[in-house]
């Protein structure tokens, strides 16, 4: 992968490193996808939107990410990317997209680090009890909303400054958990997700 250091804008990111991750250099619809700093922890950082993940070659390129954050044993957190809700759309279009889109949701199921997402838009709410299911962790910016809030995995962020703090309470939260049973806590969510989504339908 090609990297570009530069000061990331958004806080709570106080330095990141973009990473490329297809063999001519394009970043994809990804807003940002590399490393990204909150004060001294370092975590694999892919922000994007509805919009993203819009081909087999970006759900390769997040595989790659995954693999690094594997690989050197490092939280991931997805930022405004519905991964579970964007997967359930593109896997019924080509056999392409299946097949990548399976791949990465393995490697996910599979990763020993805590995966985290963070929603900073009101739209995103209604991604937020779908991909809550599968993941370790999930910050609600300035949204407090009843249904989440007495959820010990995700915290409200009532106001910029509390994002930070919000995101490594549930890193490290999530990082007291052994990587097995992190592995298999996914691993049940997922076929509770599977079981009720007639029900969401």
């Amino acid at each position: 992968m090609l990297a570009n250091t530069l000061k990331y804008p958004q806080p709570p990111f106080t330095q990141a490193i973009q990473l490329y991750g297809d063999r001519s250099g394009s970043k994809g619809t990804f807003k940002f996808a590399g490393f990204a700093w909150i004060q001294n922890t370092k975590v694999i950082l892919v922000q994007g939107d509805e919009q993203s993940l819009n081909s087999a070659s970006e759900w390769r390129c997040l595989l790659r990410l995954i693999a690094l954050a594997h690989r050197l044993k490092k939280p991931i957190v997805f930022w405004d990317l519905p991964v579970a809700s964007i997967a359930k759309i593109r896997r019924k279009t080509t056999l392409a997209y299946a097949q990548a889109i399976q791949k990465t949701e393995l490697e996910l199921l599979k990763l020993p680090s805590p995966i985290i997402t963070v929603f900073d838009g009101a739209n995103n709410i209604d991604h937020a009890a779908q991909e809550l299911i599968w993941n370790d962790g999930m910050v609600l910016v300035a949204l407090p909303d009843a249904q989440f809030s007495e959820q010990k995995q995700v915290k409200i962020a009532a106001h910029p400054t509390d994002i930070a703090p919000a995101i490594l309470e549930l890193v490290s939260q999530a990082e007291t958990i052994p990587a097995t049973q992190l592995v298999k806590n996914r691993r049940e969510s997922l076929h509770f997700l599977v079981e009720i989504e007639p029900v969401i339908q």
